[in-house]
């Protein structure tokens, strides 16, 4: 027992260091949002609960982010904060028949759609057994006080309304 904790505490404190150590600045090499999520494609890429997550600070005043995970069900991103209450939330899923992206804002442990989104391009794929979603969306909606403040999580669950089976939080340093 002593033996998983130590294991477990030096994987989160690795996890935290390279959490701390990244920072992103503006790149003019713009990721391709096509549904795929590959090594050397985003700035920055961590692996977190088993899901891989990508960040990119375009020169052209967005930002870029992925999810993917090892999931038939959705993958969700949020930007805002680390919590659902007031984040932005971004889920994707490809279903076999269509690919589902929503838009919606944290309340609570809840969320529900928005007026006024923010995301301008996105893509949602299946493949070998991993889902991917990738956007972009204005600096501005995803950049707070010098940070860029993520949420992510996924589902065995095609229906955005399920319960997530992984999640986690992680906030990256903008310059």
């Amino acid at each position: 027992m002593k033996r998983a904790f130590a294991i477990l505490a030096a994987a989160f404190a690795l996890a935290s260091s390279v959490q701390a150590q990244a920072v992103l600045t503006a790149s003019s090499s713009i990721p391709a949002i096509d549904g795929t999520l590959s090594a050397g494609k985003y700035q920055f890429n961590t692996t977190v609960s088993g899901m891989t997550i990508g960040a990119t600070l375009g020169s052209d005043g967005n930002v870029y982010l992925a999810i993917q995970a090892q999931t038939a069900g959705w993958v969700a991103l949020g930007v805002g904060g680390r919590r659902m209450n007031g984040s932005r939330l971004f889920l994707g899923c490809d279903t076999g028949s269509q690919k589902v992206f929503k838009e919606q804002k944290g309340a609570g442990h809840s969320h529900g759609d928005v007026d006024d989104p923010v995301v301008s391009k996105w893509a949602v794929d299946k493949a070998d057994g991993k889902m991917t979603l990738e956007l972009a969306l204005p600096e501005k909606a995803a950049v707070t006080g010098g940070n860029i403040d993520l949420l992510f999580a996924y589902s065995d669950s095609s229906s955005m309304t399920s319960y997530h089976r992984a999640r986690g939080s992680l906030s990256i340093a903008v310059h």
